[in-house]
């Protein structure tokens, strides 16, 4: 005999199938009682009952058009008007001392090995670096900085040199 469940062979005498655990028809039918005959009901059949007809064949639903709504215009992109500011161009006043002061700084770092060239261009240099500071209103602060910075840096070097130069006579 087999299984109701799963199909599983049931050994004779089995009350339950060692596959899936569930009872073995003969043992189902004897451990229930029959059941009891009921009165029959029959089928009523009604006349009114119309065949389904497919989708295509069936009306259509009538859909009610909508009113227009009235149309708002999109208003049109402005660009935002800039009010252009004109300040009147006023040139940077040359300060001739500042590039002065830095020609004669660079003279001074790059001959700085020349002992006693080095010192007259060098003093120059600060002097025309440190006027082209002090002036009020003049442009190019900058270079009058620099110059000032390269005029010290080869006199102490053309110094650092001399000072070699005397060491090593002695």
């Amino acid at each position: 005999m087999y299984c109701e469940q799963c199909g599983s062979l049931i050994e004779n005498g089995e009350a339950f199938c060692s596959n899936c655990g569930a009872p073995a028809p003969a043992s189902k039918a004897a451990s229930e009682p029959a059941p009891a005959p009921g009165p029959v009901v029959q089928p009523i059949m009604q006349a009114d009952i119309q065949p389904i007809k497919p989708a295509y064949e069936q009306p259509q639903p009538v859909y009610q058009p909508q009113p227009a709504q009235p149309l708002y215009p999109q208003p049109a992109y402005q660009q935002p008007a800039y009010q252009s500011v004109i300040t009147p161009f006023e040139p940077q006043k040359n300060n001739v001392f500042a590039v002065l002061g830095l020609i004669f700084g660079i003279i001074t770092a790059v001959f700085s090995w020349l002992i006693l060239f080095n010192m007259v261009p060098g003093i120059a240099g600060i002097v025309l670096s440190v006027i082209g500071l002090t002036q009020k209103n003049a442009g190019k602060k900058g270079m009058a900085t620099a110059g000032l910075i390269t005029s010290i840096a080869g006199i102490t070097i053309g110094f650092m040199i001399l000072g070699i130069a005397v060491m090593s006579d002695s």
